[in-house]
């Protein structure tokens, strides 16, 4: 009975099979061989282009706007259990550009065929087109960069930092393990992430709505002389200081309250373990 059961779970779980052995198991450690890094570049088909979305797993994205120059260079990377298989996986990855409806294209990168259970890969994005889009990113463990757009941006990784500069639209960028620096001039911006410190430029700002967030860090805020909102501070665990010029404001318990500006815009800076800092530009 017990050897019938021993087969009966050996069919079910994986087999890896490298370098002639067959490996049964739930959980395997990684790769011990990767290839060397490979570089190719594709074309980005601007006509009537107006939303980006972008997409991978390990590896870090960067979109550069800009109007005299439209691709995407993608570098690939393939991990294995020897350098056979680490070749056959880095063959299998599938890097496409392709159109996902009325004016968005689509930029990612997908297996070809059955995947290995052996097999790793990281797929990093750097892209040049134009600025004046709608642009979401999605990586996992890996960084963002992104500059010169003016539409919305939605980034989001959870093991990496975020660079983003946007002078319109809307603004929202997320990290759990990493800082976040922003320079916004837009109107509705929400920045969070759980370890790390976060800088936001608002200088550019008129009213401007939205929240910045982070468990473990400190938040600075720069603000211009037509900034506008109604502001609210919170440090659970660390001080605020603001060298900005309020109306009505209020301090109580690590909380402080007050308006820039006309008042136009809700504006909250929140930290669990660190400091708060708003300032005037330079």
């Amino acid at each position: 009975m017990s050897r019938m059961r021993i087969l009966g779970i050996a069919a079910i779980l994986p087999a890896l099979a490298c370098n002639g052995c067959i490996i049964v198991g739930i959980s395997w450690g990684g790769p011990s061989h990767w290839t060397e890094s490979q570089t190719q570049r594709l074309e980005l088909d601007t006509a009537n282009l107006s939303a980006l979305e972008v997409r991978t797993h390990n590896g870090s994205i960067a979109f550069s706007g800009q109007s005299d120059a439209a691709y995407v260079e993608v570098t690939t990377k393939a991990g294995g259990c020897s350098v056979e298989d680490a070749e056959n996986a880095l063959d299998a990855i599938d890097v496409y550009v392709e159109p996902a409806g009325a004016g968005v294209q689509r930029v990612g990168w997908r297996w070809s065929g059955l995947k290995a259970p052996t097999w790793r890969a990281r797929v990093s994005f750097d892209i040049h087109g134009p600025g004046d889009i709608d642009l979401k990113a999605n990586t996992h463990n890996g960084p963002i960069k992104v500059g010169g757009v003016a539409g919305d941006v939605n980034v989001v990784t959870h093991n990496g930092r975020i660079n983003v500069e946007s002078s319109a639209g809307k603004l929202y960028a997320q990290t759990h393990n990493g800082g976040i620096s922003a320079v916004y001039a837009g109107d509705e911006v929400t920045l969070a992430t759980h370890n790390g410190q976060i800088v936001a430029d608002l200088t550019g700002c008129r009213a401007v709505d939205g929240s910045i967030t982070t468990h473990n860090g400190s938040v600075e805020v720069a603000v211009g002389d037509s900034t506008s909102a109604k502001l609210t501070c919170r440090a659970h665990n660390g001080g605020i200081r603001c060298s900005v010029p309020l109306v009505e404001s209020e301090i109580k318990r690590r909380r402080l309250t007050g308006t820039i500006g006309t008042g136009e815009g809700r504006l909250s800076l929140t930290t669990h373990n660190g400091s708060v800092r708003i300032k005037k530009a330079g």
